[in-house]
């Protein structure tokens, strides 16, 4: 079970993405075959906030479609909340938008891979530490994207992350 608590700090109405967020977090809970019940934050942000977000927090100069941000509890904490709090996620619909155009996507798909994406860096996989753990992250990104029935190809290019 999955318990998520959304925040909408823009003017657009998020709830069709809320329902979205649902379903790609209960797939990724039944793919990674999680036993414990999880409550995590999406926060739903602008570019302007995405992008102070990131630099604040991250060092980098640039919009971030989807930010994680994990809490680590002890397993002592965990059985004393009778939940696992993974952590906080936010999202620029803006830059979806936009690099649905750049990579011919879908919303839906590109919305479906930063849930999944934002959601695994919260349980603490990590595609930029190793060539192994990219591997592993993409992999169950793809299990969960095509559980939810979202085909989406990853299509990289290094100047969207590169700060100006």
């Amino acid at each position: 079970m999955i318990e998520i608590n959304f925040i909408n700090e823009t003017s657009s109405d998020m709830k069709k993405w809320e329902k979205f967020a649902k379903n790609i977090f209960t797939n990724a809970h039944k793919v990674l075959n999680l036993k414990e019940k999880i409550e995590l934050s999406v926060t739903f942000v602008n570019s302007q906030r995405a992008q102070e977000i990131n630099q604040q927090y991250r060092g980098k100069n640039y919009i971030a479609d989807v930010t994680s941000f994990p809490v680590e509890l002890s397993s002592q904490e965990v059985i004393a909340l009778g939940v696992r709090e993974v952590g906080d996620i936010f999202l620029c619909l803006e830059e979806a938008q936009r690099k649905t155009i750049k990579y011919d996507h879908t919303i839906e798909q590109e919305m479906g891979f930063l849930f999944a994406h934002g959601f695994l860096h919260l349980l603490g996989y990590d595609h930029e530490t190793s060539l192994e753990d990219e591997t592993r992250m993409f992999k169950l990104q793809d299990d969960i994207l095509l559980e939810s029935q979202i085909n989406y190809e990853i299509k990289f290019v290094d100047e969207d992350y590169i700060g100006e």
